[in-house]
């Protein structure tokens, strides 16, 4: 009988703390996902203003992590296209980002920005703006990263208590 009520302890507790890992995972990839954004956004730095790359080439040629991340780029090079959206709100393109990788609103908007410009400059001066751009990004991700490990480090201790807790209350 004793056996039993440890066991039920254990994987209560095991339990409680595998919740507690997937809510901290998603914040992962999360940043993972603004990582690769960054990236991609370095990325079209070099390619558009040493190599002089159209921006469909580049998209073309970047290798992408995750198939998000390439509807998104796909998207961003129509809306470039499209000049539109320069004159009108750049909303949908912004919503569409936080649907598809659920990145924070802020950060979003810092890409969204090189649509203001891309293109539209000379390769010195876009070159500085995107390096502006990218070091705005970073910036972004950097806070939202250090949110992101408080929360993990407060989950970590909560979910062990809690587990203990949820354990002693079943047995």
């Amino acid at each position: 009988m004793i056996g039993l009520k440890i066991a039920i302890f254990l994987l209560t507790v095991i339990s409680v703390r595998y919740i507690f890992i997937y809510i901290v995972d998603v914040g992962d990839k999360k940043i993972n996902k603004m990582k690769e954004l960054i990236d991609f956004a370095d990325y079209l730095k070099i390619y558009s203003c040493d190599m002089k790359m159209s921006l469909d080439e580049i998209v073309l040629k970047y290798n992408y992590k995750s198939e998000s991340l390439k509807m998104i780029c796909q998207k961003f090079s129509d809306e470039i296209k499209n000049e539109s959206i320069v004159k009108t709100d750049k909303k949908d393109l912004l919503n569409f980002i936080e649907k598809t990788i659920l990145t924070p609103m802020d950060f979003n908007s810092s890409f969204v920005e090189i649509i203001d410009y891309y293109g539209s400059t000379y390769s010195e001066v876009l070159n500085r703006k995107l390096n502006f751009t990218i070091g705005n990004m970073s910036t972004k991700m950097e806070e939202y990263e250090e949110s992101h490990k408080e929360k993990k480090e407060l989950y970590n201790k909560v979910s062990v208590l809690l587990g203990c807790l949820m354990a002693i209350i079943l047995i």
